[in-house]
């Protein structure tokens, strides 16, 4: 019997109305580990070459992780997996809360969505049974009012739903699926593949928990972590703060986005600091499934103006600078609204606020007019105008309609593609952090195969410190000495790489970075150790870490069969020019040419072609892989031979 996993993964014909459960065998919950591993193997398989990622035939997979409802701290993360359209590569994103557990407690390890309903439907998932219900009465309503709904109907509050909004009905290409209404699968704009499948949302009730393999050490670790881990800095700042607290010293850094990245640092960015939000904004701290750390926020604002409802939650870091600090808003109520806005409607924070800000640059240097924009006169600093067009992207109605394409389509539209303004990689809008002052941030918003993405990999600065635990931590990775955040070396670009794939080993698993060594306090030996606990699986971290480069190589080989190449790795112009203004004002980091030397070395590095992007057939052989030439239309004739067998595997 399976240890921590169901074995089931249930699949959903929408077209069909067909329901389908799979029973991987054990070697494929190791291949892979779950998350984003198993989505990428679908989506690659399954989905034709060069499909609109809004056809029906687009492959959406909810995954959990084979540590996804482990009841420990940080273990409560799934994957939503499908292609994007906001860029048109690889799309991916976790999200924490609640639902992830839920999903495996009611039976299954994983949803692969297929096809299109011809009205809107839900899935209602329990007991290890799946139905597809009714929604169109609940279709353009708003998340609460969604949820609020569908629990009405099936009975109960405990239900866990996982839902797009208005913005992903609407195909806004930066939407987003929530669970709870405030944990998201965010960038990307895989609610936008939910909308264009006429999925609202899935619902899941779950019972007991699966095995595990020796559950009193998984009780014993729990407790133990529970009380021990605000002895860190790193800890205690997480429960104090959550992400909020990162303002001020970002922009003491010299970091912070500010007016479309045209400045890094504030004279007061206290006044949006975690100091300020407490006093202004917080009425109680909120954990994920099972997890002591308790980052989420939860605000209370009564206000005639800027008044949100608690159940959204509250804004994070990344939604406090995109619809703050680089839109020149510095109005925690404010932009605490517009958090509102985009939960409500499940939009991207970090895109709705980059494209909004791209459009004022447009607008203030005369590109656009108010002819354009339907006679608004758009400016920065004007927070009334940042929520008016935040509900007119969701709704797609006048200006807003464009909005909802993302800055890349519109910097095509507007002839402004090769110039500063816009701020995008592979079509995604830049996250809040200057890799100005973070080198591997920027190879990380470069290399990253779902666009520009601050997730992608731990910040430099956990590492400048030799004594520090993050630094120790990574030590049984192979990482041995510290560098500076803004060197950039063969030290930097080797490091990173490794670094970049222990996030997937994360990813893969369902474990938050914020609960494991090097982001968070539990050490890597206990982190393996307590895989073992849930799995039974004599498993070590070489074991861990190849499974995570299955994955990166299925996204990789997914992006260059859909034309992505070393091109596409490259930073926005404006992040080589010099920093504008906060310590090191004047000088550059790293020139184009250095920049672009270090993205070749690092795919010579991980076994893929330094100009192609794509998996060599040697490292696709060493990961098992070798199904993939075959869909890749490379290898030898024996390469082809193993890989039509794989393939055949694979099926069934």
């Amino acid at each position: 019997m399976p240890f921590g996993y169901t074995g089931k993964i249930l699949h959903v014909d929408l077209s069909r109305r067909r329901l389908e459960t799979e029973a991987p065998d054990d070697v494929f919950y190791r291949s892979y580990l779950g998350g984003r591993g198993i989505g990428y193997h679908y989506l690659l398989r399954d989905m034709p070459p060069h499909t609109d990622p809004l056809a029906p035939e687009n492959v959406l997979t909810l995954a959990t992780g084979v540590m996804t409802g482990v009841p420990i701290a940080a273990a409560c993360r799934f994957a939503a997996v499908g292609k994007s359209p906001l860029t048109g590569a690889a799309g991916e994103s976790e999200a924490a809360g609640f639902f992830g557990p839920e999903l495996k407690k009611a039976g299954f390890d994983a949803v692969v969505f297929r096809g299109r309903s011809e009205s809107p439907v839900y899935l209602w998932v329990t007991e290890g049974r799946a139905e597809i219900r009714d929604a169109a009465g609940i279709a353009r309503q708003g998340a609460r009012e969604a949820e609020d709904a569908i629990r009405s109907e099936l009975g109960s509050d405990k239900i866990r739903v996982a839902q797009t909004g208005p913005a992903g009905m609407n195909l806004v290409r930066f939407a987003n699926i929530t669970n709870n209404l405030g944990h998201f699968n965010g960038r990307n704009g895989l609610g936008a593949v939910m909308g264009s499948k006429n999925l609202r949302a899935v619902a899941a009730l779950g019972g007991d928990d699966p095995p595990y393999q020796n559950p009193d050490f998984l009780r014993r670790t729990a407790t133990d972590y529970a009380k021990t881990f605000r002895k860190s800095p790193a800890g205690d700042a997480l429960y104090v703060y959550g992400t909020t607290v990162f303002p001020e010293p970002l922009s003491a850094a010299g970091g912070l986005p500010v007016n479309n990245f045209r400045g890094s640092a504030l004279p007061d960015a206290a006044v949006i600091g975690g100091d300020a939000y407490n006093s202004l904004l917080l009425k109680k701290r909120k954990g994920c499934y099972a997890c002591p750390i308790m980052c989420k926020r939860v605000i209370a604002l009564e206000d005639p103006v800027y008044g949100v409802d608690s159940r959204y939650g509250g804004p994070e870091y990344e939604t406090i600078a995109a619809l703050g600090s680089n839109l020149n808003i510095f109005d925690l109520k404010a932009i605490a609204k517009g958090n509102e806005i985009c939960n409500r409607t499940c939009m991207d924070t970090i895109s709705a606020g980059m494209v909004i800000a791209f459009a004022c640059e447009c607008f203030e240097k005369g590109i656009i007019t108010a002819a354009d924009t339907g006679g608004l006169e758009l400016r920065f600093g004007d927070p009334l105008l940042m929520l008016k067009l935040l509900e007119m992207t969701a709704d797609r109605e006048g200006f807003g309609d464009l909005l909802a394409e993302g800055a890349a389509r519109l910097a095509a539209r507007w002839k402004v593609a090769e110039s500063d303004l816009c701020l995008c990689v592979k079509g995604q809008e830049l996250p809040m952090h200057d890799p100005r002052i973070k080198v591997g941030v920027g190879m990380s918003y470069a290399l990253c195969t779902a666009g520009a993405n601050h997730m992608n990999t731990p910040h430099d600065p956990s590492f400048v410190d030799p004594h520090s635990f993050a630094f120790k931590s990574v030590n049984a990775l192979g990482i041995y000495r510290a560098m500076p955040a803004t060197q950039i070396s063969n030290d930097k670009v080797r490091s990173f790489a490794i670094l970049e794939n222990f996030w997937r080993v994360l990813d893969s698993l369902g474990l938050c970075v914020f609960g494991f060594a090097p982001r968070g306090v539990m050490p890597l030996d206990t982190m393996v150790a307590c895989i073992r606990a849930a799995t039974g699986w004599e498993v070590s971290l070489h074991d861990l870490m190849l499974a995570a480069e299955r994955s990166s190589m299925l996204a990789r080989a997914f992006n260059s069969r859909e034309g992505f190449s070393i091109r596409d790795d490259r930073l926005p112009v404006r992040l080589f020019e010099a920093k504008p203004n906060g310590p090191g004002a004047g000088s550059r980091i790293f020139s184009e040419d250095e920049f672009n030397a270090a993205i070749e070395s690092y795919y010579a590095i991980i076994g893929c072609d330094p100009q192609t992007g794509r998996p060599s057939s040697g490292k696709l052989l060493e990961l098992s892989l070798e199904w993939v030439e075959e869909l890749l239309g490379t290898g030898t004739e024996g390469g082809r031979r193993r890989a039509e067998s794989g393939r055949l595997k694979a099926e069934g």
